[in-house]
């Protein structure tokens, strides 16, 4: 699966996409499991919001933008869509890559 993800460097202030390929195997992954396979083996520097509890879609911190539609990145099934297309939750601060500050919503 291509993964395009928009990134933002807070200390230099660029912006960029960037594209992974990212093997699912047929597995039913979350976009969060998509995130953290991609930070686990290809990225480390990757910036996005997990806890503890996510995967229950309670607290809305992973909250962003999947192929247009906002959506939470711990219930959104990435093995649904063909391809990826991530960006910040709009409407928020972007504080580096898709983490957003929510202390203003």
């Amino acid at each position: 699966m291509k993964v395009f993800i928009n990134r933002f460097d807070p200390d230099s202030g660029r912006q960029w996409v960037q594209e992974y390929e990212c093997d699912i195997g047929g597995h039913s992954y979350t976009v969060m499991d998509v995130l953290q396979k991609i930070s686990d083996e290809q990225d480390p520097t990757l910036g996005y919001f997990r806890h503890s509890i996510c995967n229950h879609g309670i607290c809305g911190r992973c909250t962003m933008k999947i192929n247009e539609k906002v959506g939470l990145a711990c219930t959104v099934l990435a093995s649904e869509h063909e391809s990826l297309y991530l960006r910040p939750a709009p409407n928020s601060p972007v504080v580096r890559d898709l983490v957003v500050d929510t202390s203003r919503r």
